[in-house]
């Protein structure tokens, strides 16, 4: 299951907690922990993405060595 998924699936969850008949006590609990579940399931697609678009700017990277230009035998500026 991938991780969109998984943030579709927590949403759902809490959308339809409170008609589940759960006690008050309990909602509270489960509205928590699936609310922290969402904040690290974003955090972690957050930081995949950084990371693809570092990789993505490291590969159009081009480094090319400079050497001075010459003309008929003299450096110019």
């Amino acid at each position: 299951m991938t991780i969109d998924a998984l943030i579709m699936l927590m949403g759902a969850l809490i959308a339809t907690l409170p008609f589940l008949g759960f006690p008050i006590r309990m909602d509270n609990i489960i509205l928590v922990a699936l609310g922290i579940i969402v904040i690290a399931l974003g955090i972690i697609v957050r930081r995949r993405d950084v990371a693809e678009r570092a990789r993505e700017r490291r590969a159009h990277q081009t480094y090319v060595e400079s050497t001075p230009q010459v003309q008929s035998g003299h450096e110019t500026a």
